[in-house]
């Protein structure tokens, strides 16, 4: 079950309830590879019926979300990637659509603060 928030630097919970109906003989809580907590309920017997109830009341305080500070690597355009990187961001760079007049690229330009349209775009 995933029922828990994850508490982090914005969200601290205050209480959590779970009510499980019927009851559980077994609850392991544990957390996956994203930090979420994970339930894991065992029961001895079959049910007609099974009732999960989950109140969480948390503090959440949000920082401003989109005061982000831009990396010097995306100041001007077009953009340079690690080759580390690369084999990640290879399919969302590729051109879907062909571009024959460079309309998107020098759209680009003008939005990144490139001073000319580049001789090939990279976003």
């Amino acid at each position: 079950m995933l029922l828990r928030p994850r508490e982090g630097h914005d969200q601290r919970i205050i209480e959590a309830r779970l009510d499980i109906q019927p009851a559980p003989s077994e609850i392991r809580w544990l957390h996956d590879v994203f930090g979420n907590s994970v339930g894991v309920a065992c029961f001895d017997d079959r049910a007609r019926e099974l009732r999960v109830s989950s109140v969480v009341r948390l503090d959440h305080t949000p920082t401003n979300a989109l005061d982000y500070p831009m990396e010097r690597d995306a100041e001007t355009y077009p953009f340079s990637y690690d080759v580390d990187d690369m084999a990640d961001l290879a399919r969302s760079i590729e051109r879907q659509y062909q571009d024959p007049d460079r309309e998107v690229d020098r759209w680009a330009g003008s939005s990144c603060g490139a001073t000319a349209p580049p001789a090939r775009a990279t976003c």
